[in-house]
């Protein structure tokens, strides 16, 4: 049976390029960057040779790149590094974020600090100044993601940081890039973007590997202690083999995605409009013209997700309910409710990658459209 892996967002198909950079740096190439022998020398110039293609993937300029054990990690250092105690104590976020910085922020309040969260008008796009409007001279950091994973919808992030200036030249602004940098065809950040996170398994690199760029003169309270690696702001041996293969997959992603992110965008927009002429009940989330390449997210009345879902696997269509570190929770994102989600309403979403074809958008609609119907009969758990 053929398998279609619309599941993307989650994690992406490795790339052959990182595959090898990760084998090589665990073979034949092995040794601790911060040995001073000629092996040694040789993985620290695989990591500066990786640090230069995260600065290419955030659309180049100069920036201080911090390797961390994958997005997560990167958030929870700029979030939990920038907001120091005292009367600068606020961080602003919005309700589209991702758990790692949803959580992040709740630990600022909790620690005793203040976090204010914007909501994103119909549609699930923010507005630069409902943004700027939650900035006070408190606050010390902005942290707003660039594609919102549960909306699929792409965020106006250097309008956003330009009128958080304004307001509060002394805020720092963060952005969550780590679906963005995996569906838009150039990211170029403005000055005003200070910190920027990515992740290796979105773009075909290794799971368990991530980075967080900085603008030169931006330092981050450590989250670890224990060593001097990365001027002591992210302590611990290098993940060789993993940045290797995220460098990697980063310098594939920049050679392509200026004619892949097109093809896949237009892909992407005929999945949308053969799902919706595929049942009744079924509608697109999201605001069309904000929408990412490669990220569908889809409400589908009177059935449940996890049944639906399942269902569509048993023909080989792969998909999810929304992201993966939210994967085992009840209620439905606090974004898609204010956004007009109905109780009677499941969630799906198809993140197709760069490598999806004409038939694979075909057959997933097929499959779906199928699914769908054995679900709403009362026929999901009969294997056909």
């Amino acid at each position: 049976m053929k398998e279609i892996y619309f599941d993307n967002a989650a994690t992406a198909r490795p790339r052959e390029e990182a595959l090898a950079a990760v084998v090589k740096a665990m073979g034949p190439d092995f040794a601790n960057a911060s040995s001073l022998h000629r092996k040694g020398v040789d993985a620290a110039a695989r990591i500066r040779e990786a640090m230069e293609w995260m600065s290419a993937l955030a659309g180049g300029g100069e920036w201080k790149v911090l390797f961390t054990s994958g997005g997560t990690e990167a958030d929870n250092l700029a979030v939990l590094g920038s907001v120091p105690k005292g009367r600068r104590d606020t961080v602003v976020t919005s309700s589209l974020e991702h758990a790692a910085v949803e959580s992040s922020c709740r630990e600022v309040a909790r620690r005793g600090g203040r976090c204010v969260v914007v909501k994103p008008r119909q549609g699930g796009v923010l507005h630069p100044q409902d943004v700027a409007a939650a900035v006070d001279d408190r606050t010390a950091l902005v942290s707003i993601v660039h594609v919102a994973g549960e909306m699929g919808t792409v965020q106006p992030i250097n309008d956003i940081a330009r009128a958080v200036k304004q307001k509060n030249k002394k805020a720092r602004f963060h952005t969550d890039a780590v679906q963005a940098a995996a569906r838009l065809a150039r990211l170029d950040y403005g000055p005003a973007v200070d910190m920027v996170a990515l992740c290796g398994h979105k773009i075909g690199g290794p799971m368990g590997v991530g980075a967080l760029l900085l603008r030169p003169g931006v330092t981050v309270r450590p989250l670890f202690f224990g060593g001097d690696q990365q001027e002591g702001e992210r302590p611990g041996t290098f993940n060789v083999p993993g940045i290797a293969g995220m460098g990697a997959a980063a310098r594939m992603m920049v050679a392509e995605r200026a004619e892949a992110v097109p093809r896949l965008a237009d892909l992407t927009a005929r999945l949308g409009r053969r799902l919706l002429q595929s049942a009744e009940g079924v509608r697109l989330l999201g605001e069309e013209s904000c929408r990412a390449p490669g990220l569908l997210v889809v409400a589908v009345r009177g059935v449940r997700s996890e049944v639906l879902l399942h269902t569509m696997e048993k023909y080989g269509l792969f998909a999810s309910a929304g992201s993966a570190c939210h994967s085992t929770r009840r209620e439905p994102p606090a974004c898609l409710v204010d956004d007009g989600l109905a109780p009677d309403e499941a969630v799906v979403r198809f993140t197709p990658g760069a490598g999806v074809t004409e038939d694979d958008v075909e057959d997933a609609a097929r499959i779906f459209e199928t699914a769908l119907q054995e679900v709403r009969c009362g026929n999901a758990g009969r294997m056909k």
